[in-house]
């Protein structure tokens, strides 16, 4: 007996326009799925964009923001204190880094990662039986949560891969 699974692929937009969010000033929000996948096993980023104010203290060339996604850790980086000089990891799904912006003239920038590699791929283990919900945590290179007022909007495109039905055959 061998058993063929069905598997699904959705791509799902994260937008912080839309999102709840669980504080009124910071960037910490969710948004649920009308429906909710089950045995989700891989994530895909297709793109992620921001758009923050010129003035923001976000908008230093070659700086990190870095995006929590349901305390999935696939991203390792390293930072350093001011105070004593020592190291420690910043844990997250993903980063932007502020390397190409597109200004626009009502005194904002948009930052947009396009990805078109393997490298942006996420195998979960253990596979996750259902996800019916999406937590965004933004945090700057300092591990903190950033200051809504800094960011104007947030976007992330996933592509989502589950198995919502078994089939089994002889």
């Amino acid at each position: 007996m061998s058993e063929i699974i069905d598997y699904n692929y959705k791509i799902i937009v994260i937008d912080s326009d839309c999102a709840t969010y669980y504080s009124p000033t910071t960037c910490d929000f969710y948004i649920n799925l009308d429906e909710p996948l089950r045995n989700v096993y891989k994530l895909n980023v297709i793109a992620t964009l921001l758009n923050i104010p010129n003035n923001s203290s976000l908008n230093t060339p070659l700086n990190s923001i870095y995006v929590n996604l349901n305390n999935i850790n696939r991203l390792i980086g390293k930072n350093k204190t001011l105070v004593n000089d020592t190291s420690y990891n910043i844990n997250a799904f993903d980063s932007i880094i502020i390397d190409s912006t597109i200004p626009i003239d009502s005194g904002n920038t948009t930052i947009n990662n396009d990805f078109h590699s393997s490298d942006t791929i996420h195998y979960l283990n253990p596979i996750e039986s259902q996800v019916a919900r999406f937590n965004i945590k933004l945090y700057d290179k300092n591990n903190v949560i950033i200051n809504k007022n800094a960011i104007n909007r947030f976007i992330l495109k996933i592509g989502v891969y589950y198995n919502n039905k078994k089939v089994l055959r002889a």
